[in-house]
């Protein structure tokens, strides 16, 4: 007797295509901006610019809280695949957990405490210059990379392969690009930093997908939400 056929998740998989490559179409970006300004000039164009001295409180309400948004989502996609008895929900929602443990979590804050680079408002050099330090448990030497940036990439890559709507998965994206400019905007962080975040956050997020979710939805009964991964839904 021949074995079913697997779903091969061809909207899902165009879809990942689509983000990276607007993830790397963002990075490219940000590398252009280090490279004609500089690491520590991209810092100081952007900190003392007008629009960033006017909207700094509003700013630093955005950096803050700018993440708090997708844990709820995905807290609460969790919450309701359990609920709804729905597997392909509650894959998305674990993947996006393990992502995060294993991208913005645990790699991140190993290189952080590994490196020690000094944040650009705590390095002791002059006009934002970077200091490496080594070795340091000092949360002001954890510059490199960053956090936000990877903990805001693997959330709205994630987003991103649920939301069907186009405009939806393009706030999440213009959303990621404004919460990585924010710590540059506050002098957090090196667009170095964020690059890298970014790079992390993408690398985790496509193993954690390609070896942890995607085997397991091609066992699982996907039910109403997404559907559409398989193409048996038009979109």
């Amino acid at each position: 007797m021949p074995r079913p056929k697997k779903p091969k998740f061809a909207p899902l998989t165009r879809r990942l295509q689509l983000v990276t490559a607007a993830f790397a179409a963002l990075a490219v970006l940000g590398l252009l901006l280090a490279l004609v300004y500089g690491d520590s000039g991209s810092v100081a164009l952007v900190h003392r610019a007008a629009w960033t001295q006017e909207h700094y409180a509003f700013l630093r309400v955005f950096t803050n809280y700018g993440l708090y948004p997708f844990y709820i989502f995905f807290l609460a996609l969790l919450a309701w695949g359990w609920y709804r008895h729905a597997p392909g929900l509650k894959l998305l929602a674990q993947g996006y957990l393990l992502a995060q443990l294993l991208g913005s979590v645990l790699i991140v804050r190993i290189l952080k405490m590994t490196l020690g680079r000094a944040r650009p408002d705590a390095t002791p050099l002059p006009d934002f210059a970077s200091e490496w330090a080594g070795f340091s448990w000092d949360a002001a030497h954890h510059s490199f990379p960053s956090g936000h940036t990877a903990d805001i990439v693997i959330s709205t890559l994630f987003a991103a392969l649920l939301l069907r709507n186009p405009l939806a998965v393009a706030v999440c994206l213009v959303w990621a690009g404004a919460l990585a400019m924010s710590r540059l905007a506050l002098a957090k962080h090196y667009p170095s930093d964020a690059l890298a975040g970014a790079v992390i956050a993408m690398v985790a997020s496509l193993v954690i997908l390609q070896y942890w979710v995607l085997p397991r939805l091609g066992r699982a009964p996907l039910g109403a939400g997404v559907q559409w991964w398989t193409g048996a839904q038009r979109r």
